[in-house]
């Protein structure tokens, strides 16, 4: 970790007295669940304090947190400044969790955490879109029976799918520490890409 005493100043700021009661009523998630995702807010927190020249993306129960947290302007406020800068998210939110900043975001969580980043509280963008990909296939090849009166296209569109999920789980993105989301490539230094401004201010 970089900055030790970064981290322990932005987990030690208590949150609002209440705030996970509010996240949990806001969300509908067990205690346990609004506990990790608070968490999971410090750390992208952190690592947003760390590096003020790139945009962190955070994941969809991260960002539930966030709003959360902002609507308290006053913790909120100061909670900034145990960070030691402000942090507004890009006008319009975020439209994209699988791009470039997001791939950065999760590199970085992966150096300075030594983890990737739990799947309950950072889901992996691409797996829904892989599981979609791969249902469609599946529906295809059975149409295809139906309309050809054979198990043929059920077979072809079964296949289809299984190779399509045997790619994702070999590193097509499942969320794990051997995917493309969690491994820092061969010749990365530690040195953030992505691109700076909405989010970072």
């Amino acid at each position: 970790m970089k900055d030790q005493a970064l981290w322990a100043r932005i987990e030690a700021h208590p949150m609002p007295e209440g705030f996970v009661a509010a996240l949990m009523a806001a969300t509908g998630w067990p205690r346990d669940r609004a506990l990790g995702a608070v968490q999971e807010y410090r750390r992208l927190a952190y690592l947003v304090a760390l590096v003020k020249s790139v945009r962190r993306v955070p994941s969809k129960p991260v960002e539930q947190v966030w709003d959360l947290h902002r609507a308290d302007a006053t913790d909120y406020a100061a909670f900034t400044q145990v960070m030691g800068r402000g942090w507004t998210p890009p006008r319009g939110g975020f439209a994209r969790r699988d791009g470039r900043d997001a791939q950065a975001t999760r590199k970085a969580y992966l150096r300075e955490f030594g983890e990737s980043p739990p799947a309950q509280h950072w889901p992996d963008p691409n797996r829904v879109v892989q599981l979609a990909v791969a249902g469609g296939f599946a529906v295809a090849g059975a149409a295809g029976s139906l309309a050809a009166a054979s198990v043929g296209p059920v077979l072809a569109g079964g296949a289809i799918a299984a190779l399509v999920l045997f790619l994702r789980d070999r590193g097509g993105g499942s969320g794990d520490g051997d995917s493309a989301w969690g491994m820092i490539a061969a010749g990365d230094g530690g040195v953030d890409g992505g691109e700076g401004g909405g989010g970072c201010d």
